[in-house]
This record gives C-alpha cells, structure tokens and sequence, in this order.
C-alpha cells in the first residue's frame, strides 16, 4: 500500500489563485483536482511556521473550516489545506496519495519553514494525520513535531469501505500525539482515537495521550468544525498550546 501511495504522490500539476480577504489573510491554490492543496497566510513575509490542515470527509475546500484557519494563520502560521478528494465517493484506497501530493506542492510553493510542521485533522482527516505521520519520512516530506487528531474516523459505522491504515507504529519517537474522541459521536465512535494512541509505540507514553469530550456542545462528531466558542475552547485553544509546546521541544 505505502509504494502505492508514494507512486499516486508523485503526480499532478500546478495552478495558480491568490486572494485578499479584509482580514489580510491571504489564500493561494496548487495542483489540480483532488491534488490541489490551498496555502492559506497573514499577509507579511516568511519563512513563517507551517500547520497541515486536513479536512472531514468530503469537506474539501476551506470556508468549511474558515474561520479557525484565518485564527491558525493570524498566529503567524502558513496553513496548508489539501483538498485529497473530488467529492465524497472519491475511492478511500487514494486519498492519502493525493494527500501527499498536494502538500509537497504546497510546500514546495509556500514560504514556510517545514520543520516546524504541526498536523491537526478531523474525522478523516484526523485519521490521516496519523497516516502522515507515519509515512512522511519515507515520502520525503517533513515529519511533524506533533498532531492533533479530533474524532478520527477510517469509515461509517457499518460501512465496508474504509480508508487504508498506515500502520501507527511506524510514526517516529519524536513526535507528539493528541488524540480527542467525543461522548456522543455516533459517526465514528471511539475506538479509532484509542487505537492511534495505544498503537503509536514507538511514540514514549508520555508524548501521547486519548482524551474523550463529554461536554455536550461539543461531543458530536461535528463539534470541531464548528466555530462557537465551545469549541473555540476546546478544540482551538488545544491546538494553539500544542503548537506552542511542540515547537519548543528540541531538534
């Protein structure tokens, strides 16, 4: 699977879109189709910090998550946001391929300095933070210092087809692991932030850990995509903080 990923990455192209909003954060688009990645900036110039930024199923373009990706890029981040899919029945076996490729042309594009990575995904996109954790020293791109995963899902409760599964064990030492699962999530449930967690050993214990939210403004499968202050609380300000300590580690 991993030579699969690594040969789908190795295509797409380029294009070009830039635009001003009236916060000054500035939006740019590379690649084409499910390899596009969009870079998303304040307006001042780098090499800034870098967060990858990886979408739930089917939300493909940035105004689903608008508002915290101009809050991760006012705190003087470049946020990448790779689209990975066409729509919601893109085949699941493609979508980590796709993932990596339009991150290395994001970054390729972008003034960011890469090992200052820091990966946050939901629901899919939280399961393949792990995947690229685990797989991002082999396909040549930056390791992250740390990821943050928000209800990770590799399926539908009762649903055969799944996103394949990079082995967790193979994510490096190094890296911080944040793995958050919500009391009331009937999409995905639990067990995938659990097993991220329990299954990242060469990860020390003390760099990684499973937090299940109870709070019920939150605790849906859909609360991190929200931008009330619940989950500003929760979900943002946890992501802010690991950004701060991961980036103070050494190395």
């Amino acid at each position: 699977m991993v030579v699969a990923v690594l040969a789908l990455a190795a295509c797409g192209g380029e294009s070009k879109q830039r635009a001003d909003d009236p916060g000054r954060i500035l939006t740019e688009q590379v690649g084409r189709g499910p390899q596009t990645a969009f870079i998303i900036r304040p307006d001042v110039e780098g090499p800034l910090p870098v967060v990858l930024f990886l979408h739930g199923w089917g939300a493909t373009l940035p105004p689903n998550y608008r508002p915290w990706l101009d809050h991760l890029a006012r705190r003087g981040n470049v946020v990448i946001y790779p689209r990975y899919q066409d729509s919601v029945l893109s085949p699941p076996d493609q979508v980590l391929g796709n993932l990596i490729a339009g991150t290395r042309l994001a970054l390729a594009k972008a003034d960011a300095r890469p090992r200052s990575l820091v990966v946050v995904g939901h629901s899919a996109g939280g399961a393949l933070s792990a995947d690229y954790a685990a797989i991002a020293g082999q396909a040549g791109l930056p390791a992250p210092r740390a990821i943050l995963s928000l209800y990770p899902g590799r399926s539908l409760r009762g649903v055969a087809a799944s996103i394949p599964e990079v082995a967790p064990e193979e994510i490096p030492a190094a890296t911080r692991i944040v793995a958050l699962a919500g009391s009331r999530d009937t999409v995905v449930g639990t067990a995938p932030a659990q097993r991220i967690v329990a299954s990242a050993t060469r990860v020390p214990r003390g760099r990684r850990s499973y937090v299940l939210i109870r709070d019920p403004a939150v605790a849906d499968h859909l609360g991190p995509q929200r931008a009330g202050l619940d989950s500003r609380r929760v979900f943002w300000e946890r992501l802010d903080k690991l950004i701060v300590q991961a980036r103070a580690d050494r190395g």
